[in-house]
Parts: structure tokens; C-alpha cells; sequence
């Protein structure tokens, strides 16, 4: 189910279209908007539903279905009721996964410190709230961020070290002067 993606409209700067309706949908969304949060910072981001019964996911679903429409109408009441729907499926789904013995986000952090930043690097990125939770203020990856940051990277020589020599550690990446290691061998015998 994909993500719902509120963007706050109580600030007229920032939405100056916004409507009296738009403003007090929004605010009824406020406590909804509080109870997703605490669940994802708990269980890491949309997880949650994937540790309960199919049938509560069902239910789920449809509460999401109901809050979704009543958005769409800009009827706040309804918005309010659904909202309250959905916070009481959060606490059904947290209470079934707590019971199911399904384990509370807590992501191994892997740190690094080079050239004076220290990093850190978790697993899987929707760990990432309880991984901020846990060390503050540092700079974090997740490793599908990371693969992609090598795969953009790529450097056909670095990758041929590591195949050519398993267990070789790459400390340092110099550019030659021209962009490939054939030029430079051409010049020698020219």
C-alpha cells in the first residue's frame, strides 16, 4: 500500500491556496499523523503491516481506503473518523506484532570514520529513525545508498583489483592523468 504523503497546509506561506476545509482536514490528521510516526520509529518506516495477519492487513486496507476518500472530500469530520479508525488499527497491528514475538527496530549501525566525518551505515533503510534515535547527529546510509553511491562510482580498474585479488582493501583511488590506464601505457611505446 503506498505511503501516504501529507503536506502540512496550515502554513500559509508555504500552501497560500490553501483552503478553511484543506487547513481543518489537516489538523484532523494531526494525531494519526503522531500515532504513524511513533509505529515507524518503533518497527522502521511502513514495516509495521508486514508483521500482522493477513486479515487485520485487510481491515487495514480499508481504513486506509476510508481516510484516503474522506480526504478527498475535504469533509474534516469524516477525516476525524477515519483518522480514529486508523490509529486504533496501529495500536491492533503493534499488539499483534508484539504478541507474534516480532522484534522492535534496532539496526546494527556499522561506523566509520574517514578524513575526519565519521559515518554510519545500517542495513535496511527503514531502520533509519531508531538508527538517528540512537546516535544522534550522525551522518547515515543505508546499504542500498551505498551500493548505488559505488555503482555511480564505478571504476573498472578498482573493480578488476578486487576480482584479480580476493581480499585486497582499497585504501586510496587516483585519477592517471588522462582518463584511462591504456592512454598512459600507449604513450610509454610511442
Amino acid at each position: 500500500m503506498k505511503r501516504p504523503t501529507y503536506q502540512k497546509k496550515t502554513d500559509r506561506v508555504i500552501h497560500p491556496k490553501a483552503s478553511g476545509d484543506d487547513i481543518k482536514c489537516d489538523i484532523a490528521l494531526a494525531g494519526f499523523t503522531r500515532a504513524m510516526a511513533e509505529m515507524d520509529k518503533k518497527w522502521g518506516i511502513d514495516r509495521l503491516p508486514s508483521l500482522t495477519w493477513p486479515e487485520t492487513l485487510a481491515k487495514w486496507g480499508k481504513a486506509m481506503a476510508g481516510l484516503y476518500a474522506a480526504e478527498d472530500t475535504k469533509d474534516a469530520g469524516k477525516v476525524a473518523g477515519w483518522a480514529e479508525v486508523c490509529i486504533r488499527g496501529l495500536a491492533l497491528m503493534d499488539a499483534e506484532a508484539t504478541a507474534a514475538g516480532h522484534q522492535p527496530a534496532d539496526p546494527h549501525i556499522w561506523e566509520y570514520e574517514f578524513e575526519g566525518v565519521t559515518i554510519g551505515v545500517i542495513e535496511d533503510g527503514r531502520m533509519w529513525p531508531t538508527g538517528y534515535t540512537k546516535r544522534k547527529g550522525l551522518l547515515m546510509y543505508n546499504m542500498r545508498e551505498v551500493a548505488i553511491a559505488l555503482a555511480a562510482h564505478r571504476n573498472d580498474l578498482v573493480r578488476q583489483v578486487k576480482e584479480g585479488f580476493p581480499g585486497a582493501e582499497i585504501t586510496a583511488i587516483r585519477r592517471p592523468a588522462n582518463d584511462s590506464i591504456e592512454d598512459d601505457l600507449g604513450e610509454l611505446f610511442e
